[in-house]
């Protein structure tokens, strides 16, 4: 574990890491602890420090040093000392749900530059940013104070180009997050055996999330989990990606459900997993509905197939990247929609060559993410 403290005054050392960590989001967590493994395989010697909204829970977690993400202090004090400054992943530039959030990620961007590091924002996903104030100050940052820029897929590219960002090394890479493991099969059966699941079951996985007018289709949901029972015999399985808001969303679909499913068959994972339990729980499912972009990730990386349902560009940036358009918008979606994509996703069950691909391809340019972090520190 890094200790600030003990930094060499007149040297630099280590690494900073910045995203949306210690808030209970397996996707944010999945991409940390992804970014973590390939700085120690890469670069072994170098300290890290994360800022986190819980850095005690981050430090136990990921084994790592770790500030609060507004002790601006703190930070300011590390940055003086560190190589490199690291945002990301995930999608940080963005006002679709804070403008305070993308001013704080501009803002970090900002100090690490001129505290000496260089930076870098590894496998990023970009926007919307829709403001015209917001654009502007993108553009401004991230061509005075960014270094480079390693995208997870081709629409952010196409966002940036949008914004104006013309100054930093820009690359097309993946999510890091399609590089991690899942755990093993006997530790797969033992969580699912524990978890009062049929590791031999046949299972439709969920992840949904509250939004704006979910209220209104969430027995667009339940319809179709009725569906599946029936048609497929799939018993469904809410994996909640963030442990701490989506139970209390999947409990509105369920409580739509009749009484064709009894609602002691359903599961709901309710606290927090690690992710080699979330990717092996993932792993068993026959096809994943999924509103939560690492949901889709998730499935995809275990080579199930998936529907995604989009109340956010990133959505369908995704599915359009591996190239399985098998989408639709919140606010459009029907009944007969949903459970036509589902009927298309399940059809691939005996013939997954094709997400298997896509895949593979994204995890080779996944490199890319980490070449460039090497890059920076050999430059520093």
């Amino acid at each position: 574990m890094s200790n600030v403290n003990n930094l060499k005054l007149n040297t630099r050392n280590g690494i900073v890491i910045c995203g949306s960590y210690g808030q209970g989001n397996a996707g944010d967590e999945s991409i940390l602890k992804a970014i973590l493994q390939e700085i120690r395989q890469a670069a072994p010697e170098e300290s890290i420090t994360v800022l986190s909204r819980n850095p005690e829970e981050t430090t136990a977690r990921h084994g790592v040093h770790s500030l609060h993400m507004f002790d601006i202090a703190g930070f300011k004090k590390v940055m003086r000392h560190a190589k490199l400054y690291i945002n990301g992943g995930g999608s940080l530039i963005q006002d679709i749900t804070s403008r305070r959030s993308l001013w704080y990620y501009l803002f970090t961007l900002r100090i690490a530059k001129k505290c000496g590091c260089k930076v870098l924002m590894y496998g990023c996903g970009i926007g919307p940013v829709n403001h015209p104030q917001d654009i502007s100050f993108t553009r401004k940052i991230l061509n005075k104070y960014v270094d480079a820029i390693t995208l997870r897929e081709d629409s952010s590219l196409r966002e940036l180009e949008r914004f104006g960002v013309t100054k930093p090394e820009i690359i097309l890479a993946s999510d890091p997050a399609l590089t991690l493991l899942r755990a093993s099969d006997t530790e797969i059966d033992t969580f699912m055996q524990r978890s009062g699941l049929d590791p031999k079951g046949n299972y439709l996985g969920l992840c949904v999330r509250n939004w704006s007018g979910f209220e209104n289709k969430a027995a667009i949901f339940a319809d179709v989990i009725q569906y599946a029972k029936k048609t497929y015999d799939l018993t469904p399985v809410f994996l909640s990606i963030n442990y701490r808001s989506d139970g209390a969303t999947a409990d509105q679909v369920i409580s739509l459900l009749d009484a064709s499913i009894p609602k002691e068959s359903i599961y709901v994972s309710r606290q927090p997993l690690s992710t080699e339990e979330t990717l092996g729980l993932m792993s068993r499912m026959q096809a994943v509905i999924s509103m939560r972009l690492h949901g889709l990730i998730f499935a995809a990386g275990q080579g199930i197939p998936l529907v995604g349902v989009v109340y956010d560009p990133k959505v369908n940036a995704f599915l359009d990247y591996i190239n399985q358009p098998l989408y639709e918008d919140l606010n459009e979606i029907t009944s007969e929609s949903l459970r036509k994509n589902l009927d298309c996703a399940l059809a691939l069950r005996d013939d997954r060559a094709a997400l298997e691909k896509a895949v593979s391809r994204l995890r080779k340019i996944e490199q890319n993410n980490t070449d460039t972090l090497l890059k920076l520190l050999q430059n520093s």
